[in-house]
């Protein structure tokens, strides 16, 4: 049952929900990787240089962690498949999904090490979150779910201001596609 379980998730967020959301626009153009023409090692990058602009004019900044280590680990299957819906995902799917994921024995991976027995949920037992490793669907999950988080974020955060040293010059970056380079109004 594993391989035919996997090989229909591979199909259905591939050719599916991945295709439904770069269609309808649910994509965030700050997601980086996990989509066609994204680049990881670009986001990482630009991240570094980043950090190094505010190193060398010694300002404070803060980050937005979006690259979590163990992330298929924290992440909420409630939250994905609400996710997964809204691009196209059948709820009988979303269902089948949560019940085999609540029927999976799995070892435990904490920072101690991985567990040598396994874990599986039993009524009445505390509900582990997070998607199992290895699932093909679960880059795809990320990728949606942070999309509608980084849109969100970015709702609320409107972006970055980066002021030269002489702070004559502000680069304004509200989203990755547009720069604004003008003098400072300071």
């Amino acid at each position: 049952m594993e391989g035919d379980f996997n090989v229909y998730l591979k199909w259905a967020f591939n050719q599916h929900v991945m295709l439904n959301a770069e269609e309808s626009g649910n994509l965030s153009p700050h997601q980086w990787g996990g989509q066609k023409g994204g680049s990881a090692i670009a986001c990482a990058f630009r991240k570094l240089i980043t950090w190094e602009y505010f190193r060398i004019v010694k300002e404070t900044v803060v980050s937005f962690p979006g690259d979590l280590q163990s992330n298929f680990d924290r992440m909420l299957p409630s939250f994905n498949s609400i996710f997964a819906m809204k691009n196209g995902l059948a709820d009988t799917v979303c269902r089948c999904r949560a019940e085999t994921v609540k029927r999976f024995e799995r070892p435990v991976k904490t920072a101690a090490g991985v567990s040598q027995s396994t874990y599986k949920y039993e009524d009445g037992e505390v509900k582990m979150g997070g998607e199992v490793q290895g699932k093909p669907d679960n880059m795809q999950l990320w990728t949606i779910t942070s999309s509608y988080l980084l849109n969100l974020h970015n709702m609320l955060c409107q972006g970055v201001a980066l002021v030269d040293p002489t702070k004559q010059l502000v680069s304004k970056r509200t989203g990755d596609l547009s720069r604004l380079l003008a003098p400072s109004n300071k």
